[in-house]
């Protein structure tokens, strides 16, 4: 196996998914078929696509500060003007980067810090004219606890 990568018995994006099961978010099916999604209350921040495709809502705001930062892995793509941003999970550093870019997602997208700032954009996988609707999370995918964790930190 070379630059990390493992035997494709288990996908990067299944990988990923096990990965944020202890973090504050819900697994749901994505708004933009076909894929699965992790959210917080009311707002989907990581949608799984075919091909290991990882989206992530940083925010137009969080991108405008860190494009350059995002770009320069060669690893990250930034649709223009969608406060997404894609990652393809082909290496564990891949699922590395991918968390540190959920943990910058969960904290620019706090709900109790989300005041009606900004509307949202569809993910650049939706189909033209596709909303965002309200995160409704399925019991048998519950991925967190019950304990809030400090991902920067790394505490609970």
């Amino acid at each position: 196996m070379s630059r990390g990568r493992r035997p494709r018995s288990v996908s990067y994006a299944d990988l990923a998914v096990d990965r944020f099961r202890n973090w504050p978010l819900r697994a749901c099916r994505a708004d933009c078929p076909p894929g699965r999604a992790l959210a917080l209350p009311g707002l989907q921040i990581v949608h799984f696509h075919q091909g290991d495709l990882a989206e992530v809502l940083l925010t137009r705001e969080v991108i405008g500060r860190l494009t350059a930062a995002l770009t320069a892995s060669g690893r990250v793509d930034v649709p223009r003007n969608t406060g997404w941003v894609q990652v393809h999970l082909d290496t564990d550093g891949d699922l590395f980067l991918l968390q540190s870019l959920v943990s910058l997602a969960i904290q620019a997208n706090d709900p109790t810090c989300r005041p009606h700032r900004h509307t949202m954009a569809a993910c650049p996988h939706a189909s033209p004219g596709l909303r965002h609707r309200r995160a409704t999370a399925e019991p048998d995918l519950l991925v967190h606890g019950p304990a809030r964790h400090d991902h920067a930190a790394g505490r609970r």
